[in-house]
């Protein structure tokens, strides 16, 4: 039969781990499966430390679960850092090709260009049958 001694260590006990708990420590949790298998405490008592124990298990797989979470972050948050430094200098890379780059435009050259091709025969020719097209369509009714 249960004693009231065992009764008010069991409460005792259940009580200063689950506050242990309440405050992120864990360390004291086996002292709730000790409770959950004292056949010496009364059932209620006894399922109490139970639901307590399964509360424990399942903070703890959330915290581990946010840890993994907060690891995969902080790598994911590596990799993205990396990449924006490789594309900063990348882009320092183009921008130093670009400023290299000046394109003028020579008038001289261009007009001399201009010339070579007017001046040749076969620009000459295209003038000429382009010049008789119009005429002919012109005096056409």
């Amino acid at each position: 039969m249960d004693t009231p001694d065992k009764t008010q260590t069991a409460i005792k006990s259940l009580a200063t781990t689950c506050e242990a708990i309440a405050h992120g420590r864990f360390d004291d949790v086996d002292e709730l499966y000790d409770v959950v298998t004292n056949e010496g405490v009364p059932e209620d008592i006894r399922a109490l430390a139970e639901t307590f124990a399964g509360m424990v298990v399942q903070v703890e797989a959330r915290e581990f679960h946010a840890s993994q979470l907060i690891a995969d972050l902080t790598e994911t948050r590596r990799l993205l850092e990396a990449a924006e430094a490789k594309l900063k200098k990348e882009n320092a890379v183009l921008r130093t090709r670009l400023d290299k780059l000046d394109v003028t435009y020579d008038e001289k050259q261009a007009e001399l260009e201009i010339q070579q091709v007017t001046d040749s025969d076969y620009f000459k020719s295209l003038q000429s049958r382009a010049k008789s097209l119009r005429s002919k369509f012109k005096t056409d009714p």
